[in-house]
């Protein structure tokens, strides 16, 4: 019989021990440490459900149903109570790729290689970037949407489910800059959605919930609008439904906040027919500023307008015409998103309000008729002008329909002081807002004198008087009024002056009005001063006379 060498056969038994145990240990740790870098996915047990089944159907290597066995402490592999939370890293599990579908687009966004368009799907990696106007809806295969708001990126990190079990998904998306909304994920999907920062984690299940990442600060910013999210920094806090927190870099996430309330639309007008888009409401108490956003979809997948604003109200051009959300949220002192407003808005355009070209604010027109003129910018517009003796156009004057005409002319004016406006209809019937109305003060035309009179060795002069003016008279040798004979203002509308010599004269009149309006001259009026008939006669006699001598 062989003699067994106690000391030598006693260190091979330690040895193959410690390979054994080599074999647990080194495993476990190693699945410990994946665990902490790719996290655990928590699988409940059905009935009749075997470890060794549960390995097959989920793991990538069927063999390591016993790690899983020792991680979980199960004593039974074979008999497994009902609803046993078993915990496997998801380095382990069996998985199968997804994509993202783009839904919706609005302006600039591209990712790496192309503009983006509904309809294209994209795969992880892929890097989507929203320019200032832009903005982008995903639809994820686990069914939640992401809105992926103006000056933002985002990196597609991880998109896959579990083969083996239908609602299972592991999406990671890392927000690099910007701000994102999600929408909600359905409640029976036992899977990690999470949102990265280079300072936080938000990961949710069933919930809705907004992210921001402000790059120049380093802060990261979630609000949690349904639900709860576990938002981590160097620490992790639970964020109920209407809470907000910020993660600094290399900080633990303040304690939760409240959002501010929505701020109160009803005075806002449900139907806009400007081409500017004004909108105010009351100040909300605690608001550093406000964002205002406006979708042509009750689900805001892309906007038309996303603006902040330290007020509350903005004057924006205005969207085409059609039916559109407004949603108005307040900005606390942390940046903190508050709850939405949303209003219903119908824009439709009526045609541009008229600019007035002629005559001018406060312009003094003379004679019996006046012209008025604007400018349109829209073909087909029909116009409408008003004249009333008031600002209120209680008393009308003048109703004209001016067809597409842009310039009227009014004759047999009274005198007085007039407000006028203009108006257009377009083809559908729909009239615009009124101009702003503009005064102006017609006064009668300079008058024209009379054919003068000779009296002895006087002329005397007369024309059409009113009241409250004065009268300005010139009279002439030329008639560009260059040799001036008389150049007088008086207060009558009569004047006798001394006859000049026998030829031919010129005379003209201009009002002066008490407010000191001088009005044009009037139409001028020759005068024939005769040669006196005493100098008829003696003229030839003394041609005769120098005949004779």
């Amino acid at each position: 019989m062989r003699r067994v060498d106690a000391p030598r056969h006693s260190a091979r038994l330690l040895c193959c021990w410690l390979a054994v145990l080599a074999a647990l240990v080194v495993p476990a740790i190693a699945a410990a440490q994946s665990a902490v870098a790719d996290g655990e996915f928590v699988y409940r047990a059905r009935a009749r459900d075997t470890l060794i089944g549960v390995a097959r159907r989920l793991l990538n290597e069927p063999r390591r149903w016993n790690e899983v066995q020792a991680r979980n402490r199960i004593a039974d592999p074979r008999r497994i109570p009902l609803g046993t939370e078993i915990r496997i890293p998801y380095a382990w599990l069996r998985m199968a790729p997804e994509v993202a579908t783009v839904s919706a687009v609005s302006g600039g966004v591209r990712d790496a290689t192309r503009p983006l368009a509904p309809g294209q799907t994209l795969r992880v990696g892929s890097q989507i970037e929203t320019g200032p106007d832009g903005s982008v809806t995903l639809q994820l295969a686990d069914g939640s949407e992401i809105t992926l708001q103006k000056s933002s990126v985002l990196r597609l990190e991880e998109m896959r489910r579990v083969s083996g079990l239908p609602a299972t998904h592991d999406t990671r998306l890392k927000l690099q800059s910007g701000r994102l909304q999600t929408g909600v994920k359905p409640q029976g999907d036992m899977g990690r959605f999470e949102i990265q920062t280079p300072v936080a984690v938000s990961a949710v299940r069933g919930t809705q919930f907004r992210s921001g990442f402000e790059p120049d600060g380093g802060n990261a910013l979630t609000e949690t609008l349904e639900g709860l999210v576990a938002v981590t920094g160097t620490t992790t806090v639970s964020l109920p439904a209407n809470f907000g927190t910020r993660v600094e870099r290399n900080g633990a996430p303040l304690a939760p906040t409240p959002l501010l309330p929505p701020p109160a639309l009803q005075a806002i007008p449900a139907t806009n027919g400007l081409s500017q888009l004004r909108l105010q409401w009351p100040a909300v108490a605690g608001a550093a500023g406000y964002r205002v956003q406006l979708a042509p979809d009750a689900d805001f997948h892309s906007f038309f307008i996303d603006a902040e604003s330290a007020a509350p109200e903005v004057d924006v051009p205005a969207p085409a015409d059609g039916n559109y959300w407004l949603r108005v949220r307040s900005v606390d002192r942390f940046g903190l998103e508050g709850q939405d407003a949303v209003k219903t808005l119908v824009q439709r355009r009526l045609p541009a309000t008229p600019a007035l070209a002629a005559p001018d604010p406060g312009a003094n027109l003379f004679g019996d008729g006046a012209a008025f003129a604007w400018t349109g910018i829209e073909p087909g517009v029909r116009y409408r002008l008003q004249i009333a003796r008031d600002a209120g156009f209680t008393d009308l004057l003048v109703d004209r329909d001016a067809g597409e005409a842009m310039d009227v002319g009014i004759d047999r004016m009274p005198p007085g002081r007039y407000f006028w406006r203009v108006s257009g209809t377009d083809e559908r019937g729909e009239s615009g807002e009124w101009s702003p109305a503009q005064g102006y003060t017609q006064h009668p035309r300079a008058p024209t004198p009379h054919p003068p009179e000779f009296v002895a060795r006087d002329v005397q002069l007369r024309w059409e008087g009113e009241e409250g003016v004065r009268y300005h008279i010139q009279v002439a040798r030329d008639p560009r009024f260059g040799a001036l004979l008389l150049d007088r203002t008086i207060d009558r509308p009569d004047l006798s002056i001394p006859r000049p010599r026998p030829g031919k004269y010129y005379a003209r009149v201009q009002t002066v009005a008490d407010d000191g309006t001088i009005a044009p001259y009037g139409e001028i009026r020759a005068l024939e001063v005769p040669v006196p008939r005493w100098l008829k006669i003696l003229l030839p006699l003394l041609a005769v006379a120098t005949l004779i001598g």
